[in-house]
């Protein structure tokens, strides 16, 4: 499959059969292949908190398994918030190495290739070493644990959320097996500059210099529209919605240069709260998968730039 391009769905829609086998159907119908199993909200034991809920069962994970089993997807899941390598909280540290520790096995009995999370707070003017230290810890647990799927830590939405593109693939790289995930709404969010056809290719050519990509190791990369404020990220909503992220530059790029069968696209569109849209994530991938089929190329953008664009390159 060249093109590995889908969803990404909250756990807790799958607690009723029912409306999984639902979901699965209109995959199906539009040629999704493509599954990120959000834990966001999940927490280790009981949920006591409003909002929460456990972690899903080897069981349960079995049930979403003999569903989807019909298509070939490439899954992936994202973990929970809980996850910081930022924090030098000894107790803190454990416990998101605990909340690791529960993703990788539900990835594992998903067969999902890789694990993506938040690196946590960017709180010390200079903490990339510490967090390399403790990713590449990580690492060397992960592998002594026999945990199959990788680690993949994702470019933050805020000014202050570790880290930008830049650091992420610096820190990544040095990490046997180790990916990132290339959210290009965050990246936009806290001025990343994607705006431009060289400021696309210049991340292209060192994920090429970095990782060795290929359709069976995708790199994640995550899309939607975005509302950016003064500190970066603001929320997702629909494509062509909020401030504005080039994401039809970007896939024009990915086009010309071949790079599809290198990446694994994943939507995480929203409708935010309150608000009155016409739209959904599955009609944005939609939109995506008939612009990436289509001769159409996009070689400049016309919107407006992140309010930090000139913090990045």
């Amino acid at each position: 499959m060249a093109i590995s391009l889908g969803l990404s769905l909250s756990y807790s829609r799958f607690l009723s059969q029912e409306r999984a086998s639902k979901k699965i159907q209109e995959f199906q119908k539009n040629r999704i292949n493509a599954i990120e199993f959000g834990l966001l909200n999940c927490v280790l034991g009981k949920a006591r908190i409003p909002g929460t809920v456990p972690y899903p069962s080897e069981k349960q994970i079995k049930a979403i398994l003999e569903i989807i089993s019909p298509i070939e997807y490439y899954l992936s899941v994202h973990g929970p918030y809980r996850i910081s390598a930022t924090t030098d909280e000894p107790k803190k540290l454990q416990y998101s190495k605990s909340n690791l520790s529960k993703s990788l096995l539900i990835a594992d009995w998903l067969g999902a290739h890789h694990l993506t999370f938040h690196s946590g707070s960017f709180k010390r003017k200079h903490n990339n070493a510490y967090v390399q230290k403790v990713l590449t810890e990580w690492e060397e647990w992960r592998q002594h644990k026999g945990y199959n799927a990788k680690m993949a830590p994702e470019v933050g939405g805020k000014y202050n959320s570790f880290a930008d593109f830049f650091t992420l693939v610096e820190i990544a790289g040095t990490i046997d097996n180790c990916l990132i995930t290339w959210d290009i709404s965050h990246d936009f969010a806290r001025g990343g500059k994607i705006t431009t056809e060289d400021g696309v290719l210049n991340r292209l050519n060192l994920l090429d210099q970095t990782f060795d990509l290929n359709a069976n190791n995708r790199l994640p990369m995550h899309f939607s529209g975005m509302e950016v404020g003064k500190a970066g990220e603001k929320h997702h909503t629909l494509l062509d919605h909020g401030t504005g992220v080039p994401w039809k530059l970007v896939f024009s790029v990915l086009k010309e240069q071949k790079y599809l069968d290198k990446v694994s696209l994943i939507c995480e569109s929203k409708v935010p709260k309150n608000e009155k849209i016409r739209g959904d994530s599955l009609s944005d991938v939609i939109r995506a998968r008939e612009f990436l089929e289509s001769d159409e190329f996009v070689k400049s953008y016309s919107g407006k730039p992140g309010h930090l664009d000139y913090y990045f390159n």
